[in-house]
């Protein structure tokens, strides 16, 4: 019972929800085609079928139309822009309808027939323009013109090419030659030697400081600033618990029946 409670198949809907919509069968497209009283019967009866719901369905629709009450400002904006939309249809539709009566054999020797000429004029002079350079390029010898321009710029490519790989074969062979074990006495063996140094006297600072702190009395020591720290600390309490039980004190004595009149 709790489940068909939940089930939204039993939930509240509108009266024109719960009738039954009429929906003609798949078979009945192509069924009582003959010219027989039966079936002259059966189409006449799904004819009356389909008005009686366009009419059900107007119906449910103007009563729903006319129960919705004051709109909301969500609806007024929605009429608003309907209404612009339909101008906007209206005129499309009328510019539309206007087109369909022009005559565009008498208007096309106007303005737009004009600008098709020029183009189509263009576009002649482009394609003839096109044509004679291909013509012109088919009598140039690739062969014999490689030596120009382009071929001295690929000649100077090719020697900067050369240059370069030369002067990295230079600069390898000259490498070769450099004993590693014996340069590096120079910066870098300095730089190593300096580094070692300051780690020797960074490990020495903290050996001399651990040996100064072993000698250190801790016991003795906590009489300076850290004892009178806590000394502070515990008077403090002291004082604190000494008042806490001065309170307890002072209203154990107090007659609550005495004070509330």
């Amino acid at each position: 019972m709790g489940d068909r409670q939940n089930d939204p198949k039993y939930d509240f809907k509108a009266p024109e929800d719960n009738i039954k919509k009429w929906k003609p069968k798949s078979y009945e497209n192509n069924a009582f085609q003959g010219a027989s009283p039966f079936d002259f019967y059966m189409r006449k009866k799904n004819e009356d079928k389909k008005r009686k719901e366009k009419e059900r369905e107007s119906k449910a629709k103007m009563y729903s139309y006319q129960s919705t009450g004051v709109s909301t400002l969500a609806e007024e904006n929605a009429k608003a822009v309907n209404a612009a939309e339909n101008v906007r249809k209206g005129e499309a539709r009328k510019m539309k309808e206007d087109a369909k009566h022009v005559n565009m054999a008498a208007a096309g020797f106007g303005v737009e027939q004009a600008s098709r000429n020029a183009d189509f004029q263009r576009d002649q002079a482009y394609k003839e323009e096109k044509r004679n350079q291909k013509e012109a390029q088919k009598d140039i010898n690739m062969a014999a013109a490689g030596f120009g321009v382009e071929q001295a710029s690929r000649n100077a490519d090719f020697k900067r090419d050369q240059a370069y790989k030369e002067e990295k074969r230079n600069q390898k062979e000259a490498q070769k030659d450099i004993n590693m074990a014996a340069a590096g006495f120079g910066v870098e063996q300095a730089s190593r030697n300096a580094d070692f140094k300051r780690d020797l006297a960074y490990k020495e600072e903290k050996r001399n400081q651990k040996e100064a702190q072993k000698d250190i009395n801790m016991a003795a020591a906590g009489f300076g600033v850290e004892q009178a720290s806590r000394n502070a600390d515990f008077k403090r309490e002291k004082a604190w618990k000494e008042e806490q039980k001065t309170q307890k004190a002072k209203q154990s004595e107090f007659d609550m029946a005495r004070a509330i009149f």
